[in-house]
């Protein structure tokens, strides 16, 4: 009869204590379940809002006003004068002005991104093309819409 009541006094002390560790770690879980919501909520954020440019991205005035140089000669082909940007938000050519003399008696005409290759020079970002002047030249004018 004793074991018995030793054996009824151990459970009932033990499956207490058994019960309050096994919410304290659901509770934990629970605490590191929010844990690793809130750093994902925190991540999505950070891609919401910036508070540098990314690594190998660039602004728009490092390439609006820049030279276009034609990759074989080093020629300097025309003068980047916007951007055209795609639905999707991503740079899909470039209108640039060819020819003319400071500035005057050129033609815009528009690049695919695809045709321009940007590249960084003693810090400063140089466009190229392999499209030569004459084939330039002979464009079609870029029609604003």
């Amino acid at each position: 009869m004793m074991k018995k009541l030793t054996t009824l006094i151990l459970s009932a002390a033990i499956i207490p204590a058994l019960a309050l560790s096994t919410a304290a770690m659901a509770e934990d879980h629970d605490d590191m379940q929010a844990d690793t919501e809130q750093q994902a909520d925190e991540q999505r954020a950070g891609e919401q809002q910036m508070s540098g440019k990314p690594a190998g991205a660039f602004y728009a005035d490092d390439v609006i006003g820049k030279t276009v140089k034609h990759r074989g000669s080093d020629k300097d082909v025309g003068e980047i004068q916007d951007l055209i940007i795609g639905e999707d938000g991503h740079i899909v050519g470039v209108v640039v002005k060819t020819g003319g003399f400071l500035g005057l008696g050129g033609q815009d005409i528009g690049l695919g991104w695809d045709h321009i290759e940007h590249t960084m020079e003693d810090d400063e970002s140089v466009f190229y093309t392999d499209i030569d002047e004459e084939t330039l030249r002979n464009s079609p004018k870029y029609e604003r819409d």
